[in-house]
């Protein structure tokens, strides 16, 4: 018998047991359990056994464990009310509530099994399995072969939870015969009938898919049905590809019922020191009334070489203006790809670029869109430079070209000196200069333009105070105490923000490539450089006045709040109209945000001029409370040099949890200006644990050429077993619907 690894083990429980006198289970150990034994056996480990009973029939080299029967080999555990070790056979018979546990996390249920002693073949009658991640699996007999394959028959799978009155799942596959490969992590099936609700609707002699462990496995994906009037009913069948490890794609042929074939494709790689996606996609059309090739491709891609240096691109092109809104891929009108090469340290940073534009805009033409080749930007600082200051030298520059008009050269480089300090009677103060200069170089330029060579020297200086006011209530304020109570702190702080710089007598005007898309608000009031780009400069002496006030509370609703404005020593025209900020005194900006985390958030931001003419009013909300969350908006810009004619707009999403898994949205846009919705669109749907089916339908009312406005609907299917994102649902603790 000291061949047999179990035996080997369980002898020091033989011995205990045999010279035991014959007594009650419960007389043989003080706490009731009569044998831990462990000794060597296998690879894996030693095996021990738990129970409250051992005995051992030498005639018959028979091992009985009854009572809270505890196996241990290795990873694998086996539990059973009472089990017989028969040495000869070298087996494993255990009876009652049976439960086996393997290292992979499946954990089989049973009345009855027969397994080796090493516990790499079972086999197992009126089986119950579950893996991890919520998959089951039930079958009359299960067999366990060469510590692999779990072979069951007369089975069913479904990752669905049910309720005992009715022990239907949702959804569930039943088939004469599933084999689950644990190693490459695959469940096949024979004979195999897809029911729904117990209503059967798909029979197939073979199907297999990945368990739901397998993160990544090659297989068709769930399917999508659309509509759209362009191009009529859709069913997008995509198919996924794992390459190798690093690198996987997924091809989805789209079939429409009006424009033919589509067909998309993603491909993914992770590289050592990056990564690569890109997407795209190609079909033979003519809607313009040119039959050619049309797609179009994404992409971006990011490389590291070292700590501080590092490479990338990203890819957006369209073969044509209507084609990607047609076909729903984006709702984008400009595109942008751009090849660059990064470098950073402590002390600064460095980027080289080349940018390529594409409009689809019909009022664009591709000859006025520039190609920046190159364009590079670069600071570096030395803190602590000299007296307690930090110096900085920065520079920037680019080429622009267009096949048709003005192309543009910039330089930019300055040297700047910025010093903080806490004076004693509280007042943060900054000092802050800098020098800089600008040269133009111009080629096929109007004679609006001026000369072909601009040049511009910019010094700057300027100082800021702030007198920050904290006031701490341990006791919580007059709001907390109506709601979460908790501390709250209290902060009042003035700014005052005096900056010199010159006036230009720029007629004709420096050339302005990269700075018309210039934002005023709250958080550019105390900005020295305003615009977006290297082109601009705000010129002349002028003062920025500000408050600012927060709430910050230990528990409830925080507040912030912010208001300024900038006066100047005379009338400037250095930015776009509309900006507010030309003219001697900016506009009046202003907003204030309320957020009570996992309850409400709402920020206001507005923009006002001196006649109380409101010439920017956003507001956000959002919300979630008893299963519903909301979100809306509220936007106003009055016109300016970008933006022709005001843009007036509320937008809105609502979605609502109901009972039994369901839920309800909604979503909606209005052009107030126009007096017509832009977008429109509801969806229903059922989540939980194994499922995620939703219909949606709207209508989009935007209208261009080729691509005119359109009705949509289509249903989406997931089944969480199948693959997907790789995330397993959590329960709800409901059952699944039930079929009356």
């Amino acid at each position: 018998m000291a061949r047999a690894p179990l035996v080997a083990a369980l002898l020091p429980a033989v011995l205990l047991a045999s010279a035991l006198p014959p007594a009650p289970a419960a007389a043989q150990s003080a706490n009731g359990v009569a044998g831990l034994v462990s000794g060597e056996a296998g690879q894996e480990g030693p095996v021990s056994l738990v129970a409250d009973s051992v005995t051992y029939d030498a005639e018959a080299a028979t091992l009985t464990a009854a009572g809270n029967v505890i196996v241990y080999y290795g990873e694998r555990t086996l539990e059973a009310e009472r089990i017989v070790y028969e040495a000869e056979a070298d087996r494993i018979r255990a009876e009652g509530e049976v439960t086996l546990r393997g290292p992979e996390g499946a954990v089989i249920t049973a009345d009855f099994a027969e397994v080796d002693s090493r516990m790499q073949e079972a086999l197992v009658r009126g089986a119950r399995a579950a893996l991890p991640r919520g998959a089951r699996f039930a079958a009359t007999e299960a067999r366990r072969l060469g510590g692999r394959w779990n072979v069951m028959s007369r089975a069913v799978f479904s990752p669905c939870l049910v309720c005992a009155e009715d022990p239907t799942p949702l959804w569930r596959i039943r088939a004469k015969r599933i084999v689950h490969d644990e190693q490459e992590q695959v469940i096949h099936y024979e004979d195999a009938t897809f029911d729904v609700f117990g209503v059967p609707v798909f029979y197939t002699p073979y199907f297999r898919h990945p368990d739901p462990t397998l993160e990544r496995a090659s297989g068709l994906l769930p399917p999508e049905y659309f509509q759209s009037e362009p191009f009529g009913h859709a069913v997008k069948t995509p198919y996924f590809w794992v390459i190798d490890d690093v690198s996987d794609a997924t091809i989805a042929p789209i079939v429409t019922s009006q424009d033919g074939v589509l067909i998309e494709g993603e491909y993914r790689r992770r590289f050592v020191n990056g990564d690569l996606w890109l997407n795209a996609s190609l079909t033979q059309q003519g809607y313009d009334g040119d039959d050619r090739l049309r797609g179009h491709v994404f992409g971006q891609g990011l490389w590291a070489f070292g700590p501080h240096l590092e490479a990338g691109f990203s890819l957006e092109q369209a073969s044509d203006d209507p084609y990607l809104r047609r076909y729903e891929f984006t709702e984008r009108d400009r595109l942008e790809t751009e090849v660059f090469v990064r470098a950073d340290d402590a002390q600064g940073w460095g980027e080289l670029s080349f940018v390529r534009f594409q409009s689809l805009r019909d009022d664009e033409p591709f000859g006025g869109i520039p190609f920046a080749l190159p364009s590079f930007e670069t600071r570096r600082v030395w803190p602590d430079a000299f007296a307690g200051g930090t110096l900085g030298l920065e520079g920037a520059g680019y080429l622009l070209t267009r096949t048709q008009g003005q192309d543009t050269g910039h330089v930019s480089g300055a040297v700047d000196f910025e010093r903080r300090w806490v004076l004693d009677q509280g007042v943060a103060a900054a000092a802050y200069g800098s020098v800089r200069g600008d040269v133009w170089e111009l080629q096929d330029a109007t004679a609006a333009a001026g000369p072909d060579r601009r040049e511009r020297f910019a010094p700057l200086a300027a100082f800021e105070a702030r007198y920050p006011l904290l006031r701490h209530d341990a006791g919580g304020d007059a709001l907390s105490r109506l709601t979460d109570g908790g501390a709250v702190t209290h902060l009042f702080e003035p700014i005052a923000q005096a900056v010199a710089a010159p006036f230009f007598d720029d007629r004709p005007a420096f050339p302005d490539e990269d700075s018309l898309l210039t934002e005023f608000d709250e958080t550019s009031l105390f900005s020295l450089r305003r615009h977006a780009g290297f082109d601009g400069f705000e010129e002349g002496p002028r003062l920025n006045l500000g408050l600012r006030y927060a709430r910050e509370a230990e528990r409830g609703a925080d507040f912030s709040a912010t208001v300024g404005r900038v006066f100047r020593t005379r009338e400037i025209d250095s930015f776009v109209s509309g900006t507010g900020l030309n003219g001697r005194e900016s506009d009046y900006v202003g907003a204030w945000t309320v957020e009570w985390p996992g309850v409400v958030a709402l920020s206001h931001r507005m923009r006002v001029g001196d006649d109380f003419e409101i010439n920017r009013n956003e507001v956000y909300g959002a919300a979630s409370a008893f299963g519903l969350d909301l979100e809306a908006s509220y936007l106003f810009l009055a016109q300016d040099a970008v933006t022709p004619e005001d843009r007036h707009e509320v937008a809105g999403e609502a979605r609502l949890a109901v009972a039994d898994n369901w839920f309800i949205g909604a979503e909606a846009r209005r052009d107030l200006e126009a007096k017509d919705f832009v977008r429109v669109g509801g969806e229903i749907g059922f989540v939980n644990e194994c499922v995620d089916v939703s219909f949606y339908a709207g209508r989009d009312f935007t209208s261009t050429v080729d691509a005119p406005a359109s009705t949509f609907y289509g249903l989406r299917l997931r089944l969480w077993a199948f693959g997907g994102d790789g995330v397993q649902r959590s329960p709800t603790g409901r059952c699944a619907p039930q079929r009356r």
